[in-house]
């Protein structure tokens, strides 16, 4: 356990871009700057969501300068649970939990890039699916 109280956690979405960046950096928020959290893709995409940029600035949180990483970027970086955010990366974040010895979860999150449409329905989208990634930290069973 990190001194924040709460596992070292590797975020696994499909690109990296928007679920896990925000997953990232929401458990960071509720355990601590000092928590250990990582976040990577399956298939990293070049660069983070703009969209997911903007929602997170709605809690000023800045991810403009976030990286998108792919799972063996990540591999060496310490871990005790595995947080999968998107059936198509669940099999690579399970194998990935399962070669590391880590605890495993799946936590489905709707991904918000799919939703077409005018910008505001798609900023919503968005906010969806932080304020559910959002949600399942406040209420993650290691929480005090």
């Amino acid at each position: 356990m990190s001194k924040a109280g709460a596992p070292s956690v590797m975020f696994v979405c499909a690109r990296n871009a928007v679920r896990s960046p925000m997953a990232e950096r929401l458990w960071r928020r509720r355990f601590g700057a000092d928590a250990r959290a990582v976040s990577c893709g399956v298939e990293p995409a070049a660069w983070p969501d703009g969209f997911m940029i903007a929602v997170m600035s709605e809690l000023n949180e800045d991810l403009s300068g976030f990286e998108c990483r792919d799972l063996e970027s990540a591999a060496d970086a310490p871990v005790e649970l595995v947080v999968c955010l998107a059936h198509e990366a669940e099999r690579a974040a399970a194998d990935f939990a399962g070669r590391r010895g880590a605890a495993y979860e799946f936590w489905p999150v709707a991904d918000p890039a799919r939703i077409e449409g005018v910008r505001e329905r798609r900023l919503d989208a968005y906010r969806a699916a932080r304020d559910a990634i959002a949600g399942r930290i406040e209420t993650w069973p290691g929480a005090d």
